[in-house]
């Protein structure tokens, strides 16, 4: 029967939504939750939890089992991406191979059994989460259920109520008030070992708000190890974490080439949005190559300045440019294409042994490059001994679109509405001002499209 208060609650109920949603927060209202866990996220934080036995489908996981994003869940509380193949690959080893005793009691956040918040979205093993419903729904659950019978009152609860569901997961309700999204992101960073090196970048470059920004300063040749740049370092490995931190440092505390590594994944990543240059600055041997890549780290600021300018268009662009340039409209996006499309040449011309000339001018018979991609090309190939040319190009390639960004949106309140600037007029600015400062013949020569673009004869 039910008492005066449930009756007073369903009389206010003034739709059948509402209804539906008064019930399922008095079933969720219902759980009882056994004895206190306190964990530590891998940032240090301590925080207290309960645990609980929920039904599966009561969960509010990230992603639906096909690896689909669920939209239900609060997009900011998952750093990671679990619609890639290796998450997907993940889940499956997990319903696979449930081990009940891994998925219960742990002095970390990011192992043991879930987190949860009161309203049961997941905010800690999205992971484990998926991987346990999908070993119910595969019939390979009944051993977990089983130990969580039997294994009850080691968490405070009953037996009995576990008995009486179809999937039972084992959970941990957070009690302490946090910040959910950085709890979340905090919880993730022990798993970061087992995230693929550019998934590690993307994660990392999220904390990389403008105030770190602001304090990023290599040499002028690009060297992340300067003595500019001890601020921005040591605001890194503070924001990482003393766990993780504690395994990228020498015996007499100097950073690592791991963490080096993992630095300069995460400013790529946070300027230029692009998992090819992500993959390039961690794999690429070629010392020439390796100038470009150090020239962009010299841009870096000035090119995540842009990203904060243009905001969601330019994010969306940058996105596109990963399979191919179709359709550019922003100067930034444009100088973003160009830049891309200048590296894939000098790639091109590196692996196949030619000059740029002869590249530029085969290129031209099939698909025809930019002239800017092609003059940064030239460029670059003409400077790839001085990495710090190469990057006072970038740099003040960056820096006047960001100058012409802010002209417009003050101007115009439309940062990419009306502004005749183009980005071969920035780059001719470009072109003279390294001129002016490395000599003649240091910059961008326009001259000779012409002559490069002619037909390759035998």
């Amino acid at each position: 029967m039910l008492n005066e208060k449930l009756k007073s609650l369903l009389g206010d109920a003034g739709s059948i939504f509402a209804l539906i949603g008064l019930v399922g927060s008095l079933r969720k209202t219902e759980t009882q939750t056994g004895r206190s866990s306190y964990v530590v996220t891998g940032k240090g934080q301590e925080v207290k939890t309960a645990f609980k036995v929920v039904d599966a489908r009561d969960l509010i996981i990230s992603n639906n089992l096909d690896g689909t994003i669920n939209p239900a869940f609060p997009a900011e509380l998952q750093p990671r991406d679990r619609t890639r193949l290796t998450s997907k690959v993940q889940v499956s080893k997990i319903a696979g191979n449930l081990r009940p005793a891994k998925l219960t009691d742990s002095g970390m956040s990011s192992h043991g059994a879930p987190i949860v918040g009161a309203d049961n979205v997941v905010e800690s093993g999205n992971g484990r989460s998926m991987g346990i419903t999908r070993a119910y729904e595969q019939g390979q659950a009944d051993e977990y259920r089983q130990y969580l019978i039997e294994h009850a009152k080691d968490y405070g609860l009953k037996a009995s109520d576990i008995a009486q569901m179809d999937m039972p997961v084992l959970v941990r309700e957070r009690l302490t008030d946090v910040d959910r999204a950085q709890f979340a992101k905090d919880s993730n960073l022990s798993d970061l070992q087992e995230m693929a090196a550019s998934e590690k970048a993307f994660v990392d470059a999220e904390m990389l708000d403008e105030r770190l920004m602001a304090i990023f300063n290599p040499s002028d040749d690009g060297n992340l190890l300067a003595r500019s740049n001890d601020g921005f370092i040591r605001a890194f490995m503070k924001e990482i974490g003393d766990t993780a931190t504690a395994g990228l440092l020498t015996d007499d505390g100097r950073p690592t080439k791991q963490l080096i590594d993992r630095i300069q994944n995460a400013i790529f990543a946070r300027a230029y949005k692009d998992e090819r240059l992500v993959k390039l600055v961690s794999e690429e041997p070629d010392p020439d190559m390796r100038n470009i890549l150090t020239a962009l780290n010299t841009a870096a600021s000035e090119f995540a300045q842009m990203q904060t300018l243009s905001g969601d268009v330019h994010r969306q662009a940058v996105t596109g440019l990963v399979d191919g340039v179709q359709s550019v409209n922003g100067l930034d996006q444009q100088a973003i294409a160009a830049l891309q499309e200048a590296i894939k040449l000098v790639r091109q011309a590196k692996d196949s042994g030619q000059a740029i000339q002869e590249v530029l001018a085969q290129q031209g018979l099939f698909e025809e490059a930019s002239i800017e991609a092609e003059a940064l090309a030239l460029f670059i190939v003409a400077n790839n001994r001085s990495a710090k040319r190469i990057g006072a190009a970038f740099k003040k390639m960056a820096q006047k679109i960001n100058d012409e960004l802010l002209h417009q949106q003050q101007a115009l309140g439309d940062m990419f509405g009306g502004g005749e600037l183009t980005l071969n007029d920035v780059l001719t600015a470009v072109s003279g001002e390294i001129e002016e400062e490395f000599g003649e013949g240091k910059g961008l020569n326009f001259a000779m499209f012409e002559a490069v673009r002619a037909p390759v004869t035998n």
